[in-house]
Order: C-alpha cells, then structure tokens, then sequence
C-alpha cells in the first residue's frame, strides 16, 4: 500500500500541520511561526496548551499573499526612486568633507637663509 493511502487510513493527513510542519514549510523557526499565529497572520487553531493545527491551503495562501504584498512594495519603492521623466538628471551630491587642519610648515629656516646669501 502506498505511503498516502497509509495515512490516510490512520487519520493522517497532509491537509494540516502543526507548528513545527508549518515552520518547515515556511522555512521559519518555531518562534517566529508561534508568532504569526498569535497575531492572527496565519489561520490557525489552538486544540489545547501544546498543540496548534493550521491547513496547508492556508499557509500557502499566507505566501502567496504576502509574496505579492511584498513584491508590490519593492516595485513601488522602485518606481519611486527613479528620476521623473521631465526633470534633469543631476549628479550623485557629495559630501562636504570636513576641512583638514595642517600644521603649515615652519618657513623661518628658508628666509634665514635666504638673508645670509
């Protein structure tokens, strides 16, 4: 019998997980999953103290959301930063440098010599 239909017999099923799955799936660590189901960001259930159950549909909607929140954003931040059509392009500013003090050198050898010739 096939893996699938074994765990399907028993109960099991790839439908759902639990804190630990949905953290591999998402590739984040234990916290940060506990995380986003405490703030609500991800759809789950608390079935008691120790054990949370979030729908695998869920999780990937939760990226798929927020795959395409995130890429508006940088494409907005994008847009945003790129010169207007009808301006001029300026050159990159620069930074004022802050002015060095030199110790000017001390030139009273040089015009003593300068009088004994």
């Amino acid at each position: 019998m096939a893996d699938q239909q074994r765990k399907n017999l028993r109960g099991d099923s790839d439908d759902t997980l639990g804190l630990d799955g949905a953290a591999r799936m998402l590739r984040l660590g234990l916290e940060a999953m506990k995380d986003l189901a405490d703030k609500g960001e991800v759809p789950a259930v608390r079935l008691n103290q120790k054990h949370t159950v979030m729908l695998r549909e869920d999780l990937i909607d939760f990226l798929r959301s927020e795959g395409r929140r995130q890429a508006a954003e940088r494409k907005k931040s994008a847009i945003d930063s790129r010169p207007a059509a009808n301006m001029p392009e300026s050159s990159p500013t620069r930074r004022a440098s802050k002015s060095r003090r030199t110790k000017l050198p001390d030139l009273r050898a040089y015009e003593q010599a300068d009088h004994q010739s």
